[in-house]
């Protein structure tokens, strides 16, 4: 098992927990999605699928913040991870965002371009279509109405391909069943933080070199939404590289075997 550290950032606005790992050089900050529970629960685990970057990179895997209340926009979870950064003296780094944390890199990328050297989205999009405000709207009801089984047996389902559904359901649902009120509230709020949000018109400011990540069967975003970021950014003419899995859904970037090694193959320039 990978040496992680757990800790908390302090501003004078907020707190955020975050975790650390790797010994490299290079700062290295990886955005997750949206989860049933904070990822800090799971963080060794995080740690140790990347395993092939501690060498090279001292990474950050950033949480969202604190108590954040009934409303928390995509654009101020940019703003806190930002300013979480100054003040762990996290200047200039490259990024890792994964589906909701693929749209919070983005802003970062568009608001403070000076912070990211280079940028990998995974499964993300910089826009919502009807399939994906039609899942967040399903995700927001079950967890407004405290439907843990329900909320988590549609998400399992969705997420992750058919297969891993098959094989690894049960456990994925004993993973998730405890998760709290508190849990739900939180979840709740990112969903309606994924229905508000709008950064296909910002895709113009971002000018570092960026990976875009997509799969096929991508029932949560869509592979269009990745698609369509990647032909934006090349419009613009950013370097950009684009790679689609054909038989993986929204979950790649956990079953892929080769998604990390093509993240660092990239990051590795």
């Amino acid at each position: 098992m990978a040496q992680i550290s757990i800790q908390t950032v302090k501003t004078d606005n907020f707190e955020m927990d975050y975790a650390q790992f790797g010994s490299g050089s290079r700062p290295l900050v990886l955005l997750p999605g949206m989860s049933l529970k904070s990822m800090m629960s799971v963080a060794s685990m995080v740690a140790d699928s990347y395993k092939i970057f501690h060498e090279d990179w001292t990474v950050y895997l950033f949480d969202r913040k604190k108590n954040f209340g009934e409303t928390y926009p995509m654009e101020q979870m940019a703003v806190d991870t930002a300013e979480a950064m100054d003040v762990l003296g996290i200047y200039s780094a490259s990024f890792i965002g994964i589906s909701q944390g693929g749209m919070i890199a983005q802003l970062i990328a568009e608001m403070f371009p000076q912070k990211v050297e280079r940028l990998a989205l995974g499964c993300s999009a910089s826009r919502l279509n009807d399939m994906s405000r039609a899942v967040m709207t399903e995700w927001k009801r079950l967890a407004e109405a405290r439907d843990i089984e329900a909320l988590c047996s549609n998400f399992i389902d969705i997420v992750f391909s058919a297969e891993t559904v098959r094989k690894y359901k049960k456990s994925l649902m004993r993973m998730n069943m405890n998760a709290t009120e508190q849990d739900m509230a939180r979840f709740c709020v990112l969903a309606k933080a994924c229905l508000a949000f709008e950064a296909y018109e910002g895709l113009s400011k971002i000018k570092c070199p960026t990976l875009v990540l997509g799969a096929e069967l991508d029932q949560v975003l869509g592979v269009i939404a990745s698609r369509e970021i990647a032909e934006v950014l090349k419009k613009n003419g950013v370097p950009t590289e684009l790679y689609v899995y054909e038989n993986y859904g929204h979950a790649a970037y956990d079953e892929a075997p080769d998604y990390r090694e093509r993240i660092l193959k990239f990051l590795k320039g």
